[in-house]
C-alpha cells in the first residue's frame, strides 16, 4: 500500500491542476477547512468513552472453544493458509485436543499484537496532534502516526508493528508492518510470519459503533490476502481497568507442553484423573 507521504503530493497536485483549468481557486480550498473539521469532530467522539472489539477471539468464525477443539470442525471463515502453515495449525488442534499446548505465546504472557489484538479486549483511544495511541488493560499500547511519515526503512519489529494512518472521508486507514514473528499469532496458534502487513478501515457505523475492515497479506503463511471483519462498541460509563498477564497467569505449560492450572504458591494443581 502506498505510504500517505507519497498518496499526498500526488493530491496537492491533482487539486492545483483543477485549480487552474477551472479558475476558481475558493472552491478548489474550500473543502479542506471542512474535511478538517469532521476529522477533529470525528477523533473528539472517538476518545471518549472506553471501546470493546466484538470480534469473538477468532476471525475464521469458530464459535466456541469446543468447536475450536474439535480438529474435526472447519473454520466457517477459514484463513488461506499455505499448505504448511494449514499442517502446522492441524497438529497444534489436534494437540490441544490431547491437552497439549505447543504453541500457545499468550500463555507465556506475550502480547497479543495487530493483528490479533483487533480480535477482542478493550481498549481507549487517545488522539494528539499527529497521532493516535491506543491503550489497553494489559499495559501494551498501540502508536498509528498521522503526521504523513511512511514508515522507516530500518526498523525492529515490535508487537503492534509499525503503524501510519490517514483519514479517507470518515475513515480512518492505518497501514502496518514490522510486526514481530514467528511468537505472535494472526489468531489463536496461528503464527504470523515475517512479512505480515495489515491494512485497517476504522469506519463509524453509528453514534458508539466502529466497524473495521482488515486485510491481511504475508506470502509465507497466506496464499492470498485474508479479509475479515470486526465491530468495536463503546461504553462512556466505564474506565479502562487493568488486566496484567503476569498476575493472572495460571495455566502455563510444562516443559512437555502439557498444560497444568497452578494453585497457591504456584504448584501445580492435580488433574481430575490423577
Amino acid at each position: 500500500m502506498m505510504g500517505f507521504d507519497k498518496i499526498r503530493p500526488a493530491l496537492l497536485a491533482s487539486a492545483a491542476m483543477a485549480t487552474i483549468g477551472l479558475g476558481c481557486a475558493p472552491t478548489a480550498y474550500a473543502q479542506a477547512p471542512s474535511h478538517a473539521a469532521g476529522v477533529k469532530a470525528t477523533e473528539a467522539s472517538w476518545g471518549k468513552g472506553v471501546w470493546k472489539s466484538n470480534g469473538g477471539v477468532w476471525f475464521s468464525g469458530f464459535a466456541s472453544e469446543l468447536d475450536y477443539l474439535n480438529p474435526s470442525k472447519a473454520a466457517p471463515n477459514p484463513p488461506p493458509l499455505t499448505p504448511a502453515a494449514a499442517a502446522r495449525l492441524m497438529e497444534i488442534r489436534r494437540s490441544l485436543a490431547e491437552g497439549k499446548a505447543i504453541f500457545n505465546p499468550t500463555a507465556a504472557c506475550h502480547p497479543f499484537g495487530i493483528p490479533y489484538k483487533l480480535a477482542g479486549g478493550e481498549f481507549e483511544m487517545l488522539f494528539s496532534p499527529g497521532r493516535v495511541t491506543m491503550l489497553y488493560p494489559s499495559g501494551d499500547y498501540r502508536r498509528i502516526f498521522l503526521d504523513g511519515r511512511g514508515h522507516p526503512a530500518d526498523y525492529d519489529p515490535t508487537y503492534y508493528g509499525h503503524s501510519i494512518g490517514h483519514w479517507e472521508g470518515d475513515t480512518l486507514v492505518i497501514d502496518t508492518v514490522d510486526i514481530r514473528s514467528p511468537d505472535t499469532q494472526i489468531e489463536p496458534h496461528i503464527a504470523k510470519g515475517p512479512d505480515m502487513h495489515v491494512v485497517e478501515r476504522w469506519r463509524p457505523v453509528g453514534p458508539d459503533k466502529i466497524e473495521v475492515a482488515i486485510t491481511m497479506t504475508d506470502p509465507s503463511i497466506l496464499t492470498k490476502p485474508w479479509a475479515v471483519k470486526v465491530s468495536m462498541s463503546r461504553t462512556t460509563d466505564t474506565e479502562l481497568g487493568e488486566a496484567l498477564c503476569t498476575d493472572n497467569n495460571r495455566s502455563k505449560p510444562d516443559a512437555n507442553g502439557v498444560v497444568r492450572m497452578l494453585g497457591p504458591g504456584g504448584k501445580p494443581l492435580p488433574k481430575a484423573e490423577d
